[in-house]
C-alpha cells in the first residue's frame, strides 16, 4: 500500500502555518529523502504521516504496519525496551523474545535486558533499539527522523547497508549527506508543495544550482533591459 497525504495543512498554536493544502503519493517501494529548510516542517509532516500529530486539516492514508523512527525519544522514557520495540503484548513471546535478542544484539545492544527501562540508554542505544525493530517488524513502510544521529561510525555503516538492502516504501528526513546520496530520490518540502527530483542528494545540488543560475540569468537580463 502507497503513502497518501490529502490537503494536510498544519497550524502551529501561534497561529503561524507550516504548510498549507499539501498533497502527495509516496508509492509502494518508492524511497526518498525529505528535505527543506531548517523549520519548514520535515519532522512534523513526518510525524503527521506516522500518527504521531493531527494536522489541523486534511488527511493521511498510510499502510497498517507503517514503522516510524523519532528523532526525539523522551517519551518512551517510561517504556520497557520491549514495549518500546511492540512485542510486549504479542502472544508468540518467546519466538519474539528470541529475535528481538537476536536483533539487539545485531545492533551492539545484546548486554541489554528486555524489561530494562529506556530512560537507562543512551541516545545512540534509544537508536539503535527501534533500528533493530525494523528487523522484527519487518514494514512495509518506514519514516526515519535523523537516524544518524546519535549513531557511532559502526551504527552509520549498518544503517547504510540496511538501506542499500531495504525494498519497503522509506522517507529519511536527515543532515546526513552519506545516507542522502544512498536513495534514489530527493523532495524538496516547501509551505505549499513537495517537489521531487530524480536523483540522489548531490543530483539535487546540482539541479538547484542549475535552477538558481538560470534565475540569475534572467534576473541580470530584466535589469539590462529596464537599463535601456
Amino acid at each position: 500500500m502507497c503513502i497518501q497525504v490529502q490537503q494536510i495543512t498544519y497550524i502551529h498554536p501561534d497561529k503561524e502555518v507550516l504548510f498549507r493544502n499539501l498533497s502527495f503519493t509516496v508509492g509502494k517501494g518508492r524511497q526518498l529523502a525529505l528535505i527543506g529548510n531548517n523549520g519548514c516542517g520535515k519532522s512534523t509532516l513526518l510525524q503527521i504521516m506516522a500518527g504521531k500529530l493531527q494536522p489541523s486539516s486534511g488527511n493521511v492514508l498510510r499502510p497498517d504496519d507503517l514503522y516510524y523512527v523519532p528523532q526525539h525519544f523522551g517519551q518512551y522514557d517510561e517504556m520497557s525496551i520491549a514495549q518500546a520495540l511492540g512485542i510486549d503484548r504479542k502472544q508468540k513471546a518467546l519466538h519474539e523474545i528470541l529475535n528481538a535478542l537476536a536483533a539487539l544484539n545485531g545492533w551492539g545492544l545484546g548486554n541489554r535486558s528486555l524489561s530494562e527501562s529506556m530512560h537507562t540508554l543512551s541516545g545512540g542505544e534509544k537508536t539503535r533499539v527501534f533500528l533493530a525493530g525494523l528487523e522484527l517488524q519487518a514494514p512495509s513502510a518506514v519514516l526515519m527522523d535523523e537516524p544518524t544521529n546519535h549513531l557511532d561510525n559502526q551504527g552509520r555503516n549498518r544503517l547504510y547497508e540496511w538501506v542499500k538492502k531495504c525494498r519497503s516504501t522509506l522517507i529519511v528526513v536527515s543532515h546526513d549527506r552519506t545516507l542522502l546520496n544512498r536513495l534514489p530520490e530527493t523532495c524538496e518540502l516547501s509551505r505549499n508543495a513537495l517537489v521531487c527530483y530524480g536523483g540522489n542528494y548531490e543530483f539535487y545540488k546540482q539541479q538547484k544550482e542549475l535552477q538558481q543560475n538560470a534565475l540569475q540569468q534572467q534576473l541580470d537580463e530584466k535589469e539590462k533591459e529596464l537599463r535601456q
